[in-house]
């Protein structure tokens, strides 16, 4: 019983502290302008900082926090970026900041709906915290009902084919958009500068409605595989 007690206070603690961010960054004026931006957006989110990755990993593992930010400055020489994403994704979505350059090794995850990645730039500051924002104003799932007829309606297999034909096109798309959005904000008319952050909203809401309604059929493999 007090097992239980534990998990429904822990649950419930989850639910009352809402709008947690977690930005792992070394100290400087790169982390100051993240956290600004991270502050002063719609959802007003509490952010925590750490300096170095096990710091990172250990805070997130213990405050289990919405969002968690990271730059590559804070890995250790050597460490694969997808790697440690892939870690950081076991307590909240992820949004990472390195050179454009390592994109290339987080396309997995990015398909995936797990990271968002953010190229550094003048502008990444801004961008980084468009993706805190909609992680952190995400729709709730689907509900029981939904994902009980998806489930039923839809072939073996269906939703994982749908999920990768859809997100392998649009991973370019979100890429490519964001990538002009954070080289060429300074420079393009403020209509361009809208239309393509239009390109990146939906993008990402299209992204997030295939990963949710492929979940159901990848439960139910995983429950029937154990």
């Amino acid at each position: 019983m007090n097992g239980m007690t534990e998990v429904l206070d822990e649950q419930a603690l989850k639910k009352w502290k809402k709008n947690q961010v977690l930005i792992g960054m070394r100290e400087g004026k790169e982390r100051e302008q993240l956290v600004r931006c991270v502050s002063e957006g719609n959802a007003v989110p509490e952010i925590g900082t750490a300096s170095g990755f096990a710091e990172l990993e250990f805070r997130a593992a213990r405050d289990l926090p919405d969002v968690i930010v990271f730059s590559e400055d804070v890995l250790r020489a050597g460490t694969p970026l997808a790697e440690a994403a892939h870690r950081l994704t076991a307590f909240a979505p992820v949004v990472v900041l390195a050179s454009s350059s390592r994109q290339s090794e987080l396309v997995g995850l990015v398909v995936s709906g797990e990271v968002d990645f953010v190229s550094f730039s003048s502008q990444f500051a801004p961008v980084a915290a468009a993706f805190v924002e909609r992680r952190l104003k995400s729709p709730e799932r689907y509900s029981p009902e939904f994902c009980s007829a998806w489930t039923a309606d839809v072939p073996s297999g269906f939703s994982e084919i749908l999920r990768h034909e859809i997100n392998n096109p649009l991973t370019g798309i979100l890429g490519n958009a964001e990538l002009l959005l954070s080289q060429l904000r300074d420079t393009l008319p403020p209509l361009s500068v809208q239309r393509l952050q239009t390109v990146v909203d939906l993008a990402v809401r299209l992204r997030e409605k295939v990963r949710r309604l492929a979940e159901p059929s990848g439960r139910e493999s995983r429950m029937r595989s154990a």
